[in-house]
């Protein structure tokens, strides 16, 4: 998943391409960063916020559910 995401997205997904991905508002993402619940590793630059994009395939690889 790594690659693909990538090949995608690039080193860095802001928090737009991270709710498209997820599939949820970006105000949802601004809500869990603000209360300290966001899971995902991101960094804070000026106003945007970034998200290693290896780091968000591990995260959705280690939510990956087979049933």
């Amino acid at each position: 998943m790594t690659e693909i995401l990538l090949t995608q997205y690039g080193p860095f997904m802001d928090i737009k391409e991270l709710a498209t991905l997820l599939k949820v508002k970006a105000q949802t993402l601004y809500n869990q960063i603000s209360k300290g619940l966001l899971e995902i590793p991101h960094i804070k630059r000026g106003k945007k916020y970034l998200f290693p994009t290896a780091a968000v395939a591990d995260y959705l690889d280690s939510r990956l559910v087979f049933a």
